[in-house]
């Protein structure tokens, strides 16, 4: 019986070259990262809901899809508008600020897509 060499996953690396030190050590904990994407996933899909909802009360509109939907890309295209047309809403919380931006953001998608359709 002939024994087969023992390669591992870093043997194949072209960096592992002897001599070779990379100059940059990152450490990344992933149970960390996980957990804050899906709380920065479900605060978004929040903050879009609510953002369609108020934007569908203000200019016509209905369905749960749809609200996430126009929110969502409402809070897109609220936050790039505000920041390109240099826009202070004033409103110190953060929160509130996005809600605010997603909501004029969902508002313009809605006209825009009545225009269209």
């Amino acid at each position: 019986m002939t024994k087969k060499p023992n390669r591992s996953r870093t043997q194949n690396k072209p960096t592992d070259a002897p001599g070779f030190r990379s100059p940059v050590r990152i450490s990344i904990d992933h149970e960390a990262h996980a957990a804050l994407n899906k709380r920065a996933i479900a605060a978004q899909v929040g903050v879009g809901v609510l953002a369609g909802w108020i934007a569908s009360w203000l200019v016509g509109g209905s369905g749960l899809l749809q609200y996430v939907i126009t929110g969502l890309a409402g809070s897109l295209i609220g936050g790039f508008l505000l920041e390109r047309l240099s826009i202070d809403l004033r409103i110190s919380n953060p929160l509130a600020h996005r809600i605010a931006a997603a909501t004029l953001g969902a508002m313009i998608i809605v006209i825009v897509a009545r225009l269209i359709g």
